[in-house]
């Protein structure tokens, strides 16, 4: 199955939701989430046991990969010029969907902000 969505850190916080669950899983068994570099660096960066740090990265790289290259991020700057105080990641992460073309699921405020000014498809959780 080809990468449906793009699943940032703020919905892979929520996965012990039931309703996060419901939605998320099938994604990520079925191979339609894709993962990226900076969402990679922020789920990882929450494990503090380098074993379990270990075992979550090798899950991860299961998962297909969007890459964040120069288009990403000269998406990312036309978008941070133009939505002020969203975090860094955020707009990167948001790119990096918007250029792979999946949807960006998600449970951030921010990127509700970032969608009002690039019309992308997202799905809060």
């Amino acid at each position: 199955m080809r990468p449906t969505h793009l699943a940032d850190a703020s919905a892979w916080a929520q996965l012990h939701r039931n309703d996060v669950a419901a939605r998320l899983v099938p994604l990520l068994v079925g191979g339609g989430a894709a993962t990226c570099g900076i969402t990679d660096l922020e789920v990882l960066g929450t494990f503090e046991d380098p074993l379990e740090r270990a075992e979550a990265a090798a899950e991860r790289a299961m998962f297909p990969r969007v890459a964040i290259d120069d288009s990403v991020i000269g998406r990312a700057l036309e978008v941070q010029a133009v939505v002020a105080g969203v975090a860094v990641t955020a707009v990167i992460v948001a790119a990096a969907a918007e250029r792979a073309d999946l949807v960006l699921l998600h449970a951030d405020e921010a990127y509700d902000r970032i969608a009002a000014v690039t019309g992308q498809p997202m799905e809060r959780v």
